[in-house]
């Protein structure tokens, strides 16, 4: 408990789902949580939950997708509390459906949450915490869809890719800064990131994954605990591949017997969605 004692943690997506996990876990810890979400109602609600157990909380109603009001809040943060020790870019959005059929506006949806949330939050606190010196943690949630490409999610996995790559880089980039990394890749979770996304897929797809989720999907509050543990040990990539374990190992052996694998279930969908 002694890591996050006191320090000045800022976590997106606090509003549900793996962010509320996270500063869940931060407050417990004795961390100064300040939560971040663009829906009113949900950080309300995370607000008053963590402020009834005493935790101290400040809440943000802020869009990630807005460079201007990331900046506006990194200033009531800093001014507020001098400084920031971890910052969570958690927030995420979901895309996805044939490619076809994908409307523009969808792909500038998952990019400008899943990429550009996390650049924005980079833009903002980053000159910030390296000028405050001493040590700070960045922790950017991408995905096993930013490690393995999912058929019928591509705006979802481009822009988790990214974040991966990006965490790659930074890991080395602001290391001497006294800032370290840490990009995570949970596999399913139970969040609303699937019954609030804009996916249209065929047929019965949909339903049946989010019966996939239902069944098999990790429990948010121990995927935050790994995560704490993951920073605590300074790692700088998490993943939690959980049931798409095979999916990453078939991956890790072989990029083409991947692409054949998900070919054939690819079109086993395709055949029984006509």
């Amino acid at each position: 408990m002694v890591f996050f004692r006191d320090k000045t943690a800022v976590v997106t997506g606090a509003g549900s789902g793996l962010g509320r996990a996270i500063a869940r876990a931060l407050a417990r810890e004795g961390a100064d949580v300040h939560i971040v979400d663009v829906n009113r109602e949900r950080i309300r609600e995370v607000e008053n939950e963590l402020r009834a157990a005493g935790a101290p909380i400040e809440a943000h109603v802020t869009n990630v997708a807005d460079p201007d009001a990331m900046m506006r809040l990194a200033d009531r943060v800093f001014e507020s509390r001098g400084r920031v020790d971890l910052l969570f870019n958690n927030a995420g959005v979901c895309a996805g459906g044939p490619v076809e059929s994908l409307r523009l506006e969808d792909w500038r949806w998952s990019i400008d949450v899943n990429l550009y949330g996390v650049i924005h939050g980079l833009m903002a606190f980053v000159p910030r915490m390296i000028g405050q010196g001493g040590k700070s943690v960045i922790v950017n949630t991408a995905s096993m869809a930013g490690l393995v490409g999912f058929p019928y999610m591509a705006p979802y996995s481009a822009s988790k890719f990214a974040v991966v790559g990006l965490g790659e880089s930074l890991a080395s980039e602001l290391a001497p800064h006294g800032i370290h990394v840490l990009t995570v890749c949970p596999g399913a979770v139970a969040t609303n990131v699937i019954r609030d996304g804009r996916i249209a897929l065929p047929g019965d797809y949909l339903g049946r994954v989010e019966r996939f989720f239902n069944r098999q999907a990790a429990d948010p509050d121990r995927t935050a605990s790994r995560i704490l543990k993951a920073v605590r040990r300074r790692k700088t990539l998490l993943v939690m591949s959980g049931s798409f374990w095979p999916l990453y190992v078939i991956k890790r052996i072989s990029s083409s017997l991947y692409v054949a694998v998900f070919r054939i279930l690819t079109g086993r969908v395709a055949k029984n969605t006509r």
